[in-house]
C-alpha cells in the first residue's frame, strides 16, 4: 500500500515540479481551472450540478471529491482530407484520479484510448462544429494541441461518464518517457507480451531493465503482437507506471534535486490547467491518501472500418460510475 501511495504522490509531485522549474519557458500558459467557462468543460445538467435533494433511497454523489485527468500524448498523422481545427496529438494513455480527502483515498480509472464515445468536433477557427462517435483518443486532436484540446478531451471523458465533473487535467507527451526512464537508470519489468520481433531482448516472461527507446516501445506498441486490442498494452502501461514511479521515488531519495533536473529536460512536453498553488495542494493531498481501487471498464474490443474500437459494457460502465462517484444513501 505504501509503495502505491508513493506512486500517485510522485505523479503529482512530478507535475508540480515541472511547472515550477519551467518558469514559463516552453510551458503552455493556460487559464486556471476556476476561471474556465463551465459550458466548455461540463454539461450544466450533469449530476454534479444538480442541487436538488436526492431521494433517500437513491445513491448520492460523494462529497468533496476531486478529479484529475492525466493523459499521455502520442503523435499520429491525420488524414489529409480532415477538415477543421486539428492537431496530431492523440491521448494514448488516459487515467482519471478520483481523490476523496474525507475518506483519505485515491481511486483510479484507467481508460481505454479506443473507447467509442461522443466527441465534440471543432471547425475552422476553433468553433464547435457538432459531435461524432469516435475513439476517445481522438478528442485531443481537435484544437491547437494545448488547453483547448485538453478541454475537448475532458469533455469527452465527462460525456462517457454521464456528465461527471472533471476538475483538472495534466498531459505529458509520450516521447518524454524514454528521457525520464534513462535518467532514472532504467525501469525493470517482467515482459508481459512476446515482443522479440521488435526487440530480441523483450522475451515474454523475462525480467528486463528497459532503456532508451526500449521503454517507449514497451508502453506504446500494440500492432504486430498477438493481442493488438490495446488491452494488453494497458496492462503493460499499468505495470510500467508502478515500477517507473517507484524508481523515480528512489532516485529522488538519493538526490534531492533529481526531479528538478529531470523535469527541466521535459518541461516543453507538459500542459495543465492547474496553477502552481493548485498543484502544490494536489501533491500534498494525494500524498496524504491511500490508494483505493484501480479500475478499468469491461467491454468488447473489435476491428472497426480501419482501427480498433472498444465498446464498454453498459453495466460495467454504470457500476464503475456508481463505485467511483456515488455513495449509498444514509439509512
Amino acid at each position: 500500500m505504501k509503495s502505491s501511495k508513493k506512486l500517485f504522490a510522485a505523479l503529482l509531485v512530478l507535475a508540480q515540479l515541472l511547472v515550477g522549474c519551467a518558469s514559463g519557458q516552453g510551458l503552455e500558459t493556460t487559464v486556471p481551472s476556476e476561471t474556465l467557462p463551465a459550458p466548455e468543460t461540463q454539461d450544466t445538467t450533469a449530476p454534479t450540478q444538480d442541487t436538488a435533494a436526492p431521494a433517500e433511497t437513491e445513491p448520492v454523489l460523494r462529497e468533496g471529491i476531486q478529479t484529475v485527468l492525466i493523459m499521455g500524448l502520442d503523435k499520429y498523422e491525420r488524414p489529409e482530407e480532415s477538415i477543421g481545427y486539428t492537431n496530431k496529438l492523440q491521448s494514448d494513455f488516459l487515467m482519471l484520479l478520483v481523490i476523496s480527502p474525507e475518506e483519505g483515498r485515491c481511486d483510479v480509472l484507467h481508460l481505454n484510448r479506443d473507447t467509442m464515445t461522443e466527441i465534440r468536433r471543432l471547425g475552422i477557427g476553433g468553433g464547435a462544429a457538432g459531435t461524432f462517435i469516435g475513439q476517445l483518443a481522438l478528442a485531443h486532436t481537435y484544437g491547437s494541441g494545448g488547453s483547448d484540446s485538453c478541454l475537448n478531451a475532458v469533455k469527452a471523458v465527462s460525456n462517457l461518464l454521464g456528465g461527471i465533473k472533471i476538475d483538472h487535467y495534466m498531459t505529458l507527451t509520450m516521447d518524454a518517457v524514454g528521457i525520464i526512464n534513462d535518467m532514472a537508470g532504467g525501469v525493470t519489468v517482467e515482459v508481459l507480451d512476446d515482443m522479440t520481433d521488435l526487440d530480441p531482448a523483450l522475451e515474454q516472461g523475462k525480467e528486463v531493465t528497459l532503456m532508451g527507446d526500449q521503454a517507449l516501445l514497451y508502453v506504446r506498441t500494440r500492432y504486430g503482437l498477438s493481442d493488438s486490442s490495446n488491452l494488453h498494452r494497458m496492462e503493460r502501461q499499468r505495470q510500467y507506471l508502478r515500477s517507473f514511479y517507484e524508481r523515480l521515488v528512489d532516485c529522488q531519495r538519493e538526490d534531492a534535486n533529481f526531479l528538478t533536473k529531470v523535469l527541466a529536460r521535459v518541461s516543453d512536453s507538459f500542459v495543465s490547467d492547474c496553477t502552481v498553488n493548485q498543484l502544490n495542494d494536489l501533491g500534498k493531498l494525494v500524498g496524504e491518501t491511500e490508494l483505493g481501487e484501480f479500475l478499468a471498464l469491461e467491454g468488447e474490443a473489435v476491428v472497426g472500418d480501419a482501427y480498433m474500437e472498444f465498446y464498454p459494457d453498459e453495466q460495467s460502465l454504470q457500476d464503475t460510475i456508481q463505485r467511483l462517484f456515488y455513495r449509498s444513501p444514509n439509512p
